[in-house]
């Protein structure tokens, strides 16, 4: 366990089986745990949890950065022994809620898709199994064009989990999602780019370089603000069988935008052909979107 911070220091025993560091404005968790291929466990899986919550409410992140050590993203959960997944159910305190259990990556799934904060894959190798869903719950995919990728659930004689049973669809399309799930099959990356699963693929030794690159622009170039609403209209969009509600949505928020602080400085950068500097996301709950 390592936790190295540039805004301000946390024990290591925060995290177990991954690593925590933020700097330049970009928070990078990695799953670490090369060992095993990043095989996941239960505790891996909240470190990751309490990882992105800590990325989603520092004010100093505006983006995220999701990579493996090793040469895997993650392979899946650690198999063990035919008792891994059980042992694993019952190893999930914090899955045991009064209406039912919540398994972790799906837990996981649902905290990307309420973060202000984009997040980008850096798929450094193969995500497979819990890998490939929690990476589909992602903003941006950067994948390592040597990695592969399966839905692997009923080949292990289970179902799909973190949510990919809702994200995968929205990326692919029912049609691709239906072959991959119920297959269970793996397939590359040339695969995965053409169906709309990966936003881009390059060289294994380029997936991190890339990956910055792309955080990058968030610390650069956005508001933090529209970027965090801008998300929250995209995953409102799904809601909604007409377009009409969605515009009605997007209206609302343009107008409350219009006269702030940040539409006047990305005006009066334009204008005065410079880079523009725009405030901080307030962590605060009461501001939290």
């Amino acid at each position: 366990m390592t936790d190295t911070v540039a805004s301000g220091e946390v024990s290591a025993d925060d995290y177990e089986d991954v690593t925590y560091e933020v700097s330049d404005g970009v928070a990078v968790v990695t799953l670490d745990a090369p060992e095993r291929r990043n095989g996941m466990r239960v505790s891996m899986l909240v470190s990751v949890l309490r990882a992105l919550d800590r990325a989603d409410r520092d004010p100093e992140v505006r983006a995220v950065i999701v990579t493996g050590a090793g040469d895997a993203f993650s392979v899946g959960a650690a198999l063990d022994g035919p008792e891994t997944l059980s042992r694993a159910l019952v190893e999930d305190v914090d899955g045991h809620t009064p209406t039912g259990y919540r398994e972790p990556a799906g837990r996981i799934s649902e905290r990307l898709f309420a973060m202000q904060k984009p997040v980008i894959a850096a798929l450094n190798g193969h995500a497979i199994g819990g890998g490939a869903t929690i990476a589909a719950a992602m903003d941006i995919r950067i994948a390592s064009e040597d990695a592969r990728f399966g839905f692997v659930f009923t080949r292990r004689g289970v179902v799909p989990e973190g949510a990919s049973s809702w994200f995968l669809p929205r990326l692919v399309g029912i049609g691709r999602a239906t072959d991959w799930i119920l297959s269970g099959r793996v397939f590359d990356a040339a695969e995965a780019y053409e169906a709309g699963y990966l936003t881009r693929v390059v060289p294994a030794d380029q997936v991190m370089a890339a990956a910055r690159a792309y955080a990058i622009q968030f610390v650069r170039d956005t508001s933090p603000v529209s970027v965090a609403l801008s998300k929250r209209l995209l995953a409102t969009g799904w809601l909604h069988s007409h377009p009409g509600p969605a515009a009605a949505d997007e209206s609302r928020t343009y107008a409350g935008r219009v006269d702030s602080v940040d539409a006047r400085e990305g005006v009066r950068s334009f204008l005065e052909r410079r880079q523009a500097v725009f405030p901080a996301l307030d962590p605060s709950p009461a501001e939290r979107f």
